[in-house]
């Protein structure tokens, strides 16, 4: 009874959530985040006396959304809390539906997330492959060394 009385179970840990720098997401993610928004600085550049900080391209990229025919959408989008949460996320695929809805207006920004999406797909599954490629190595060597009995 000794033994097994003097064991003590830690407290559970809260979830924690992800930190907003997104640093814990694989580099093919974060390096063509950083593409992306570099294209989106080269698409809406900065205005004489304007800083061309992250934030005031963002105003641009929103400015551009709302004089489209999306309007309504870009503004909810813009206004949203968390960007992770569920309803954020469906706001964003609604603002994708409504801009290939009105193509001809958007098609700048479609052509960006476009070759955005079609690049980390690729890049993913590159990052996953070699992935399984080293544990598929790993265990194979794992018990190199051992004789058999």
């Amino acid at each position: 009874m000794g033994i097994a009385s003097s064991i003590q179970i830690p407290p559970a840990k809260p979830e924690q959530e992800k930190p907003e720098d997104y640093s814990d997401w694989p580099y093919p993610v974060r390096a063509q985040g950083e593409l992306l928004m570099k294209n989106i600085h080269g698409l809406f550049p900065s205005r004489e006396g304007e800083s061309s900080t992250d934030e005031a391209v963002e105003a641009r990229y929103f400015e551009f959304l709302r004089r489209g025919g999306c309007k309504d959408v870009a503004n909810a989008l813009e206004h949203c809390e968390e960007p992770r949460s569920t309803k954020c996320k469906q706001i964003a695929g609604m603002l994708f539906n409504c801009m290939y809805s009105h193509h001809d207006y958007y098609q700048p920004v479609i052509a960006l997330w476009e070759t955005f999406y079609k690049q980390l797909a690729e890049d993913l599954d590159a990052f996953h492959a070699k992935k399984q490629r080293d544990e598929s190595y790993e265990k194979a060597n794992l018990f190199k060394g051992f004789k058999r009995f």
